[in-house]
């Protein structure tokens, strides 16, 4: 009976079970039935070298739909709102065979996301014409990109020789890079810094063959490379990315050089690249006298252009270039770079370098300064000084970075950054004053500086897998910098008699200042961004700041037995903290993908500076509160064609000597006196930005508009006081003013044939600016516009033939309230280039000419630079004999000018600027491609790195 009881409850559920599972299947069946009504389908087309095709044309097809679209810059298509889940896809692009696919997907799907579609290069086509689709400049959200190849450069060319054939780069002979007059501030490899981020070092020794593409990249930083939230302003910098034939490598490249004038050079650049995994070596050695054309080159490249406003060249450029001072110099840097992936989830850089310079520089200048008097007069102090000064130290940097995935969802990055540095210096001076201050100065005076600096970031990233564009991060950063400071001064002082040369008095002063100065910095930021829907998003940050200052100045007199005394009112202790916190909301539309994108939010940002002055018994307790909008607005019309325009606001808040109510008389000649109801100072800034790049006629022009003005600017008031010896004296004190502002356009333009032999280049700059400062308690302005403009077209008809003229004229003219005017001209005439005898043999010029009006008649305002260059290519091509003579007519004079509401000051140089000298150099390398792992196809992020 029991068992039948068994059996019968047992059949019971069985028969439950079965009428469950046909009912549920029914029920999934009827659910199955009903299809989405809407999905999207997105995918991406590639061509057989792996990398996305660009304005390629896609057409979906299906008994409800016929839509078109075209790829994106990374060969991505998306179609929203698509019908049917049964369609047929016909991909065609220009040079390709046309592709058709046909199939029936998953109707529950609300998301397709096809496999690559890959496209073959099309073989009816003539093997006289290549056809490619792929446009030569890109314009992406925050990138300028440039494909490598479509700029020819000779065999052996390094990155600098293809930068300079794009268009709106500029690069220096130093190896600086600007991009439409914007400078680039570091360098990267495949998204990941290389020679630790310098960009001369990277741009002079990678060779261009392996270049894929250029990238100019608005930089805000690390936290905003991985959460997308920009804040505060970008950065430039440079992303060089490797063609996957030539991602796996070795290079060697060495140079050796003498001179006639005791200059000798020596580089060594050691690189191995394998995909992801980095590892350098660099190591200069220059030793040269100052002031002569070249100078400041990079070892192996004819120096030129820097000071006389003519183009810029890489390793050969046309025009004088020095430093306005005599003496010698002496530098070296060794440096190291690795840079590795461990597994797929950690990945690893270090960088080390170590900088050493002795330089002893004699500098002779002139100037003059205006000042308005209490009796409303316009009061003028002529100043004669000659120096001689003596540097020399080194410092050592390290800093790593780690990074680890977690998992798909989470991140963490740690950034140790250490610097050690020790210099000294040992300086002479004599200064001769006449005019309204009439006084001789005679100062000696050495300094030893000692400078530890640590820190480090650690951050956190969390993304929702399920929620794509939800974002959470967190960054942490701690460091801490000591400053050891000891001063030895043995000054003269001789005040004369109004303006007779009869002698008052002579007053000597032998002093030792000792400083020590530690500071402790912490940096906390939350960041959160909520999708609100496949275009927006809302993204809210919060970060606060606070860095500590602990700092003692400790002034004393040196009898003549050595003995030192502590003088307290000429010594400076004090201590203070300044807090800043920042909160920001910010609402963003749009995407890569989008025509039209618009970010739109407010910053709120309240600082605290509290601080005690130990040696004069005060105390300072300051707030400050101010709310920043946030707005941007973008237009994309193609990958080729967009408009930006944004605001920007930025406060600074006066520090803490600003703000101090007492007289510091640590400096007897030159005393401070603080203001406590001093206000943060905020910058307006409206800038904006177009670009158009037309393909098939290669043709690209740019402008920039800017706008700024400053909202209570710290301005110093600098108040001539009576001395104790009868003579005069400035006394420094602090005010708020606005009516600071500056408006700025700039353009470029540029045209290359299609064979890309001529390349003609236009560009132009328009500047307006009115600065407002204050001079004896008396407001004053300068009114300041100028343009220039510049015209260099670079032809290169032939094989064995390269000529490059280049001509400008800038023009200057500025007005200041307290009654002087200047107004400057300068024509810039050169012409460079290199002819090709034969394979091995080539023979590079620069010349330069330039007619200046304006700044002075003491010194040869026209010169005629003429710079030659022999290069022979020797030990089967991998190696060249390079003879090069500097300035052949000797005329390279030239002269350094600063200006300012209240005068100007001259530094003047007679160089000895022809000179000759003979480098030897080897390039040694070899190049292959990358290979996918376990056989799989390579996959590559956008920057170039390596899945």
């Amino acid at each position: 009976m029991k068992k039948l009881y068994i059996k019968l409850v047992g059949t019971v559920f069985a028969c439950f079970f079965l009428i469950t599972l046909l009912f549920s299947n029914k029920s999934f069946a009827q659910a199955k039935a009903q299809p989405l009504p809407l999905r999207q389908v997105n995918g991406i087309v590639k061509d057989s070298t792996n990398q996305g095709v660009i304005g390629a044309t896609v057409t979906l097809t299906s008994s409800a739909d016929t839509m078109r679209t075209s790829t994106n810059e990374d060969g991505v298509f998306v179609f929203r709102n698509v019908k049917s889940w049964v369609f047929t896809l016909s991909v065609s692009s220009i040079g390709y065979a046309g592709k058709v696919i046909s199939g029936k997907y998953n109707d529950a799907t609300p998301r397709l996301t096809l496999d690559p579609i890959v496209l073959k290069e099309d073989t009816r086509m003539l093997d006289a014409v290549t056809v490619n689709g792929t446009p030569s400049i890109v314009y992406k959200t925050d990138t300028i990109e440039y494909r490598a190849d479509d700029y020819v450069v000779r065999a052996g060319a390094t990155v600098d020789e293809l930068l300079q054939k794009m268009e709106g780069m500029e690069v220096g002979n130093d190896g600086s890079l600007t991009v439409n007059g914007t400078a680039i501030t570091k360098a990267k490899l495949n998204g990941k810094e290389i020679y630790g981020g310098d960009v001369a070092t990277a741009v002079q020794n990678l060779p261009a063959e392996i270049v894929e593409k250029i990238q100019i990249v608005d930089d805000y930083g690390n936290t905003a490379a991985r959460t997308g939230i920009k804040d505060g302003d970008p950065s430039k910098i440079l992303n060089i990315t490797t063609k996957a034939s030539k991602s796996v490598g070795n290079m060697a490249r060495l140079n050796f050089g003498a001179g006639t004038l005791n200059q000798a050079e020596a580089s060594a650049n050691l690189t191995r690249i394998n995909m992801n995994q980095t590892l350098t070596f660099n190591g200069t050695f220059m030793q040269t006298p100052n002031g002569i054309a070249g100078g400041n080159s990079s070892i192996g490249r004819l120096g030129g252009g820097g000071n006389r406003g003519g183009r810029s060249g890489s390793g050969f450029g046309g025009g004088g270039s020095g430093n306005a001072s005599g003496g010698e110099s002496l530098r070296t840097r060794p440096s190291f770079t690795y840079r590795d992936k461990f597994g797929s989830k950690v990945e690893f850089l270090a960088n080390y370098a170590y900088n050493y310079n002795d330089n002893n520089t004699l500098t002779d200048s002139y100037s003059e300064m205006s000042t308005i008097d209490s009796n409303n007069v316009r009061q003028t102090t002529f100043t004669k000084r000659n120096a001689d000064n003596l540097n020399f130290g080194g410092s050592h940097n390290i800093n790593f970075e780690i990074e680890y995935n977690i998992d798909s969802a989470n991140f963490i990055q740690f950034r140790p950054n250490i610097n050690l540095s020790n210099t000294s210096s040992r300086n002479t001076s004599t200064s001769l004053q006449t005019g309204f201050i009439h006084q001789d100065q005679f100062n000696n005076s050495s300094n030893s500086n000692k400078t530890p600096n640590i820190d480090g970031t650690i951050a956190y990233q969390h993304l929702w897998l399920r929620k794509p564009g939800r974002v959470f991060s967190a960054e942490l950063t701690l460091g801490s910098r000591i400053n050891d400071n000891e001063s030895i001064q043995n000054n003269t002082i001789r005040y004369y008699l109004d303006d007779t040369n009869t002698v008052l008095k002579d007053s000597i002063v032998n002093r030792a200042i000792n400083t020590d100065n530690d500071q402790k910095n912490y940096r906390g930021s939350l960041t959160y961004s909520e999708p609100l829907g496949t275009m927006s998003r809302l993204e809210f940050n919060s970060n606060v700041e606070r860095r500590g200052y602990d700092n003692a100045r400790y002034t004393s007199n040196i009898a003549l037995n050595g003995t030192r005394s502590v003088v307290d009112s000429l010594s400076n202790v004090f201590d203070y903290f300044f807090t800043q916190y920042r909160n920001s909301v910010n609402y963003k539309y749009g995407d890569n993908r989008s025509k039209y994108s618009f970010s739109l939010g407010i910053t709120s940002v309240n600082t605290s500076l509290v601080g005690e002055k130990v040696s004069l018994g005060t105390k300072t307790d300051q707030d400050y509160f101010k709310l920043i909008p946030i707005a941007r607005f973008q237009v994309r019309w193609s990958s080729t064609h967009a408009l930006s325009l944004y605001y920007r606001g930025n406060a600074s808040e006066p520090n803490f000597d600003q703000i101090q109510p007492v007289r510091d008389v640590s400096n007897p000649q030159r005393p401070v006196v603080g203001n406590p109801d001093l206000k943060a100072a905020f910058t307006h800034s409206v800038v904006g930005q177009y670009g158009n790049y037309l393909p098939n006629s290669r043709f690209n022009y740019n402008l920039r508009i800017n706008s700024s003005f400053i909202e209570n600017q710290v301005t110093s008031n600098t108040v001539i006081i009576p001395d104790a010896y009868g003579s005069k004296k400035s006394e420094l004190r602090y005010i708020n003013i606005s009516g600071s502002n500056n408006q700025s356009v700039d353009y470029s333009i540029s045209k290359q044939s299609a064979d890309r032999k001529y390349n003609l280049s236009l560009s132009g700059s328009i500047d307006k600016s009115r600065r407002v400062a204050m001079s004896n308690n008396i407001k004053t302005f300068s009114d300041t516009w100028g343009f220039k403009e510049s015209f260099g077209p670079r032809i290169n008809p032939n094989d064995w033939l390269e000529i490059n003229p280049y001509v400008s004229f800038d023009f200057n003219k500025t007005n200041y309230s307290i009654g002087r005017n200047i107004l400057q001209r300068v024509w810039a005439l050169s012409l460079d280039g290199n002819i090709y005898f034969t394979k091995n043999l080539q023979f590079g010029y620069a010349l330069s000419k330039n007619f200046v009006s304006g700044i002075g008649t003491n010194v040869t305002n026209n010169p005629f630079v003429i710079n030659t260059m022999l290069q022979m290519r020797v030990f089967k091509n991998k190696g060249s004999l390079q003879l090069r003579a500097y300035d052949l007519l000797n005329q390279n004079n030239f002269i350094n000018r600063s200006t300012s509401e209240y005068g100007f000051t001259e530094i003047v140089t007679n160089p000895n600027s022809r000179y000759v000298m003979l480098n030897l150099s080897m390039n040694l390398q070899k190049w292959t491609g990358a290979v996918g792992r376990g056989g799989r196809d390579i996959r590559r992020r956008g920057d170039g790195s390596f899945y």
